[in-house]
């Protein structure tokens, strides 16, 4: 069995899975990792198709650390966001699995609603097109469960069809927002960031307990702009730190550094069209560790 070979060709949709199903980038390397070392003392004669196999175990496991996370994110301090990942590096093919999978960053807070056999049907099926008779036999469960269970899931999220890569005319509305977004900020420009943001505009913030980050999400645009100005306003004062636009998760977003050290992402939920419904802010430095060397 050519396990390098194998390591190569399905690492990056593996390790795509094991994230969008744990939200952890070193999770997701850790089970990726783990099932490559267990598979060497597997009876090749075992194995039909080596793909089915591995997608297997990747889910098996995703779906127990799932299981055990969500019960320590459940004392976790403050609202819990999953890790971003910054995906501007078109040479590396597992980020380039993950562009195309069609799961944004708001997205993937939303599945936090879905329990783990709802979240793996979801993401298997949606994000990578597997056929019901392919989740059958990884889930364990029939054909038609497996279509109930992703119409139960497409309900929580209040998602109607399926989804679809963002087309470029609609990436370059969102790239201009962020831009407007951010020079509203730094002039604190209170008016252009109510244009910006929906009446019910959210943020969210995850410092972890570990970093200064709101405890409870921030709820309508007045409160949210006043704020992000405030909170401009003091990073401005850190000269030493900059401000930089990435694709994170597939879509444009934000990363903060201090002395070129990561110590904020900004991820936006721009679903209610030309507005920002949503935004997330990511402070807890153990979720940033991974940035310190895509960035």
């Amino acid at each position: 069995m050519e396990v390098e070979q194998f390591y190569t060709l399905y690492k990056p949709l593996l390790f795509s899975v094991a994230y969008r199903m744990i939200g952890s980038v070193s999770d997701a390397e850790d089970i990726v990792h783990d099932i490559f070392i267990d598979i060497q003392n597997v009876d090749p004669i075992k194995i039909v198709n080596i793909k089915a196999y591995l997608c297997k175990m990747v889910t098996n496991r995703s779906i127990d650390l799932l299981k055990s996370a969500q019960k320590k994110r459940e004392v976790y301090t403050g609202p819990w966001l999953p890790e971003p990942l910054v995906m501007d590096n078109e040479n590396d093919p597992m980020l380039n699995v993950l562009h195309h999978d069609r799961i944004n960053y708001a997205l993937l807070t939303l599945m936090e609603q879905l329990n783990p056999i709802e979240r793996i049907i979801f993401i298997l099926k949606e994000a990578f097109d597997f056929k019901y008779y392919e989740l059958s036999s990884l889930i364990g469960k029939e054909e038609a469960n497996c279509r109930k269970i992703l119409s139960r899931a497409k309900k929580k999220l209040n998602l109607k069809d399926n989804l679809h890569s963002q087309q470029s005319e609609q990436s370059e509305k969102l790239n201009q927002l962020v831009h407007q977004f951010i020079f509203a900020s730094k002039t604190g420009n209170i008016d252009l960031l109510l244009q910006l943001l929906s009446e019910d505009a959210v943020l969210i913030s995850d410092g972890g307990g570990k970093v200064k980050a709101a405890v409870v999400p921030i709820v309508s645009s007045n409160r949210v702009a006043h704020f992000i100005v405030g909170l401009v306003r003091k990073f401005l004062d850190q000269k030493t730190n900059t401000v930089k636009i990435m694709n994170i998760n597939g879509q444009t977003g934000i990363i903060i550094e201090d002395n070129m050290i990561p110590d904020s992402v900004i991820c936006f939920d721009f679903s209610s069209g030309d507005h920002i419904q949503k935004i997330f802010i990511i402070r807890n430095p153990d979720k940033l560790k991974h940035l310190r060397v895509e960035v």
